[in-house]
């Protein structure tokens, strides 16, 4: 019986080192993300008017940019450049807060897609949507709150906690197994995105294949 109980524990201790390989080979963790950091680094020296330390860090997050356009169909690198070469610091921040929230919608998207199947690489996108949004945009939407006595942060953050029980849950060695919801993540992320737009109507979409 000893021996039953000793070889469950490592094979759970073996299954949860799998998964968190899974996690780190697939995401990253807030510190170690490149659209963070590159984001900061960019408005830093964008502030700073230093345009080729811009440039520099817009061209390590090309293949990030790519993704977006072969996703949405829409190219933010020419207008990001754009704003690189006219050295304008408003727009360069207006586009890369486009491309956060594009980011944002390109995880919801392909997890839509799976219909929330891959219960660890679900789990990933929403969590970086998360962190994309509280790290890069959510101080933002305070500030429009502020200025429109409005609670727009709380409805987005509620819905993202929400949305972290709609993927369902693994169980252990599939005992306790939850199912996704996808109905329900789907009608979340949708109104995530609603309000971000009216925080950023600025922002443009694309069109994505039909979900």
């Amino acid at each position: 019986m000893k021996k039953i109980a000793w070889i469950c524990v490592v094979f759970h201790f073996c299954l949860l080192l799998i998964n968190q390989n899974v996690v780190c080979g697939y995401g990253y963790s807030k510190e170690e993300d490149p659209l963070i950091k590159v984001f900061k680094n960019i408005i830093y020296y964008g502030r700073q008017a230093d345009w080729p330390g811009v440039s520099t860090e817009v061209n390590s997050i090309h293949d990030r940019i790519a993704d977006i356009h072969n996703t949405f169909k829409i190219d933010l690198a020419i207008r990001i450049n754009q704003a690189i070469h006219d050295q304008d610091f408003q727009m360069l921040a207006n586009q890369m807060a486009n491309l956060v929230f594009l980011a944002i919608r390109e995880k919801f998207y392909y997890n839509r897609q799976e219909k929330l199947e891959i219960f660890i690489r679900s789990k990933v996108r929403l969590r970086l949507a998360e962190e994309y949004y509280t790290t890069l945009l959510a101080g933002n939407v305070r500030d429009y709150d502020i200025r429109h006595k409005t609670a727009l942060h709380d409805s987005i953050y509620n819905r993202f906690v929400k949305a972290r029980d709609t993927i369902g849950s693994m169980g252990f060695l599939g005992a306790g197994a939850v199912k996704p919801h996808l109905n329900d993540f789907k009608i979340l992320t949708k109104e995530i995105e609603t309000f971000l737009l009216k925080v950023f109507p600025y922002f443009e979409t694309g069109e994505a294949c039909p979900e």
